[in-house]
């Protein structure tokens, strides 16, 4: 197995791990490190196709919390934007994109941080709720990072944690499956050229993620988990600007 391999399948263990921990953050977590071992876009299908199946494990866990009419408004327009998202990261130089990713989530984890810290609450009404979906579902289909918007949602209108974690879960499967479509849609080429052992292996690491953070999601305090996830994200996002700008 080359290294190459071990390192993907390492950033899919502590991307699952940090999103049942955390309720979110797989992308964030393991987003970067997947663009850079891969090539951009590939690397953003990988991203969407590893976050729907780590959703699918934390949703079979935390189904009856769902707020589903909330997460159906979420759902509808996400998947509206995952369209423009797509279509952006087909069009966009590899190096480029790189660095558009890698700049988002920079932005994004500090505007939480600010949002987190400053910002006055709103209410969460309808036009709320698409602007997010829309955004997330661009967000996702074009760097494979839509938890900031959704994120920013939740802090902004005080959504309760326990149910903001269960209720973004069906919008990640959802989001994360009309962004894989809508990419291949416009480049075909986009599907990671893995075999069918690394494939079984990424199931086992994103398994295997989620049964240790069920784990340490007892004994680890929520705020030292996001700080840990936030080193983490950020680390990636400035790796990946770096070798966007030639320097790594």
């Amino acid at each position: 197995m080359g290294i190459v391999i071990i390192l993907i399948l390492l950033a899919v263990f502590v991307g699952a791990l940090a999103q049942r921990v955390t309720g979110m953050g797989f992308a964030m977590v393991s987003g970067p490190f997947l663009v850079l071992l891969l090539d951009p876009l590939s690397g953003v299908v990988l991203v969407n196709l590893c976050g729907l199946a780590s959703s699918l494990i934390v949703l079979w866990r935390t189904y009856r919390e769902v707020d589903w009419k909330l997460a159906a408004g979420l759902i509808v327009t996400s998947a509206l934007g995952t369209v423009p998202g797509a279509l952006f990261a087909v069009v966009m130089p590899a190096r480029a994109l790189e660095i558009f990713i890698g700049s988002l989530i920079v932005l994004s984890l500090t505007s939480s941080l600010v949002l987190n810290r400053f910002a006055p609450p709103m209410p969460r009404n309808k036009a709320a709720v698409g602007i997010t979906g829309l955004v997330s579902g661009a967000m996702s289909s074009s760097a494979g990072v839509g938890g900031p918007a959704l994120s920013a949602l939740a802090l902004l209108s005080r959504w309760e944690q326990r149910s903001f974690a269960a209720t973004i879960q069906p919008v990640f499967v959802a989001t994360s499956s009309a962004a894989v479509v809508s990419k291949l849609v416009f480049d075909p080429a986009g599907w990671p050229s893995l075999d069918g052992a690394t494939w079984a292996l990424l199931l086992g690491a994103l398994v295997g993620g989620q049964v240790l953070g069920e784990w340490l999601s007892t004994i680890t305090p929520v705020q030292a988990a996001r700080v840990g996830m936030l080193t983490l994200a950020f680390l990636g996002g400035l790796l990946t600007i770096g070798r966007g700008l030639g320097v790594l």
